[in-house]
């Protein structure tokens, strides 16, 4: 029973202890405190004075009238740009180019074919003192032309500034059986053909070699049809027959300036 006692008030003296002792410290000695201001919204909206916040939304608004108008754009006229003058589908026959494009040097010459001839021997003439031509012109014995001779008309000819003569020495070819070497090609793939193009420079209609101009191209239209066996070969061959000269046209755009009719395949 003593120790009964004793318990209970060795209880009630540590329950008296925790009562009157004094209140510990929540930090320790050494943290560092920081005198940080509380915030407090509602005071803070209550010390500003109605005055106040009209005054700070007129300086925000005079202040943002002002940045809009030094940063406004100002509208500048451009320029006013000539339009060329294009007729695409060339219905109207107008010239399709720019007014200010560069025109091309065109020449003339108004000579008669006989003035440009020089006979140097009973088989070779020379024309205009450049070209040598062998042959005398007829079916059996073709004049031997060369390229040169042929893209040299490419100076005199420019149907949009109306100049469709060809020169001296090309008009005197015009109805005449000649002899010329080129490569030929045909539009599509087939295994023989009565039409070719002859041409100065390779070229497979593609990707291979140059594309031909109206001057370093012939229109070929063989007597029998060629047989064109073969893929990925280079068409070389010496072709005879009668020459044509005359602009193949549509609109103001060369397609073609020779033919060459009733040909013949002479040798590769």
């Amino acid at each position: 029973m003593r120790a009964f006692w004793a318990v209970v008030v060795l209880l009630a003296a540590v329950g008296l202890w925790f009562v009157v002792a004094p209140e510990r410290p929540a930090k320790s000695s050494d943290a560092l405190e920081l005198n940080v201001p509380q915030f407090d919204p509602s005071a803070d909206l209550e010390e500003r004075k109605p005055t106040e916040v009209a005054d700070a939304r007129s300086d925000k608004s005079s202040a943002d009238t002002e940045g809009n108008t030094n940063s406004a754009p100002t509208a500048v006229d451009a320029p006013a740009m000539a339009l060329p003058d294009f007729d695409l589908l060339g219905e109207s026959g107008k010239v399709i180019q720019s007014p200010n494009a560069p025109s091309k040097t065109v020449r003339t010459d108004t000579r008669n074919p006989s003035e440009v001839v020089r006979r140097i021997d009973e088989r070779t003439v020379e024309l205009d003192g450049r070209y040598r031509v062998t042959g005398n012109g007829s079916a059996n014995d073709p004049y031997v032309i060369s390229w040169e001779l042929l893209t040299s008309a490419s100076e005199f000819i420019d149907l949009a500034q109306g100049a469709r003569t060809a020169p001296p020495w090309v008009r005197l070819l015009d109805g005449t059986y000649v002899q010329i070497s080129g490569y030929y090609s045909t539009a599509v793939r087939v295994s023989v053909a009565k039409n070719l193009l002859l041409t100065l420079n390779r070229w497979d209609g593609c990707c291979i070699g140059v594309p031909p101009t109206p001057f370093d191209a012939i229109d070929v239209d063989m007597r029998t049809p060629l047989p064109m066996g073969g893929l990925h070969l280079i068409r070389f061959g010496t072709f005879r027959g009668q020459l044509r000269v005359e602009p193949v046209e549509a609109a103001t755009y060369l397609l073609g300036f020779y033919r060459l009719e009733d040909a013949t395949f002479e040798t590769k």
